[in-house]
């Protein structure tokens, strides 16, 4: 996934051009230091915003300037304060460096004090139920910090330059203005852009384990559309395809799914596929059969006993 991580400097971001040219995610600057208003990111409440309007995934970052933890108790909460009442699907983190030599004009923390600072930072994130992380630079990882302490919680890796990173991480920040980042509609001005690359899918992952606000996902029932409706329902028939597909006709495409009761599986328009009869494949376990004979497009339906019918995907032939 191709992101950009963003904070006041870069302005304000035009979200859909950027989002037109491909961005997947974005990490959002809350702020800066102890909890106090005028450390909050200018533009953080307008990138939020945008972001859940475009529906666009995104995680927070708060920039730390704690030199020991009871500067991060505060920190904490001023992370906790902003992101109330919103749901990023990509972690919170907390940014470790010493960009404009403030630590390092008040006498630099020990690596114990600024592992300490993380673990206090992050241990309270997780305790409020969000998906902890911390970033760092190659030199910090190497000297400053205690990193085999830390891995409860996720990793955002800056390292630009390079063609692939050389820590395992789960964000790497790729590139910085000066090393050539750029994104549409998110540079500053006469500059340029941070650009990342996740490995993970945290917005899966955060939605699965009901962290940073999102209700767990069961297990035992999946969303579908009802037709009855027009509504996303539960349905107790889990099936394995979500998405929309193509198939060449004479090629057959099976269905599996996962129900109390054999479901079943229609085809929403004639003369397009063929649907098999559905066949028990263990215990719950079920498979059918689709085949393609004439071009064109139908919904594909299951239903089970007190439930509505639900259309589950769109089958194309070609």
């Amino acid at each position: 996934m191709n992101g950009i991580d963003v904070s006041e400097f870069n302005g304000d971001v035009d979200w859909q051009t950027a989002k037109n040219a491909g961005l997947q995610f974005a990490i959002l600057r809350c702020g800066y230091g102890s909890d106090t208003f005028n450390q909050d990111d200018k533009t953080f409440t307008r990138n939020v915003a945008e972001c859940e309007r475009l529906s666009i995934p995104y995680g927070i970052y708060l920039y730390s300037y704690a030199l020991n933890t009871e500067n991060a108790k505060s920190e904490l909460a001023h992370i906790l304060r902003l992101v109330k009442g919103h749901k990023p699907q990509f972690p919170v983190y907390l940014d470790m460096e010493d960009a404009d030599g403030y630590k390092a004009a008040h006498g630099m923390p020990s690596p114990r004090t600024l592992t300490d600072i993380i673990h206090t930072v992050c241990r309270g994130l997780k305790s409020a139920g969000y998906l902890a992380g911390y970033y760092v630079n190659k030199d910090w990882y190497d000297h400053f910090i205690y990193p085999n302490e830390l891995g409860n919680y996720v990793f955002w890796y800056a390292r630009p330059g390079i063609a692939r990173p050389d820590k395992e991480c789960g964000v790497w920040q790729s590139s910085f203005p000066e090393t050539g980042g750029h994104w549409p509609g998110a540079d500053i001005s006469d500059s340029g852009c941070d650009t990342d690359i996740s490995y993970v899918d945290y917005p899966e992952i955060v939605r699965r384990e009901g962290l940073n606000g999102w209700e767990k996902e069961r297990t035992d029932i999946q969303r579908a559309l009802s037709t009855e409706t027009g509504k996303i329902i539960w349905t107790k028939c889990m099936i394995d395809t979500t998405m929309n597909l193509s198939r060449t006709a004479g090629v057959c495409y099976t269905i599996k799914m996962t129900c109390p009761e054999r479901p079943k599986v229609t085809s929403g328009t004639a003369g397009v596929v063929c649907v098999c009869p559905v066949t028990p494949c263990g215990t719950n376990i079920w498979l059918c059969n689709l085949v393609g004979y004439g071009k064109g497009s139908t919904g594909i339906y299951t239903q089970v006993s007190g439930e509505p019918v639900c259309k589950r995907f769109i089958f194309q032939v070609t």
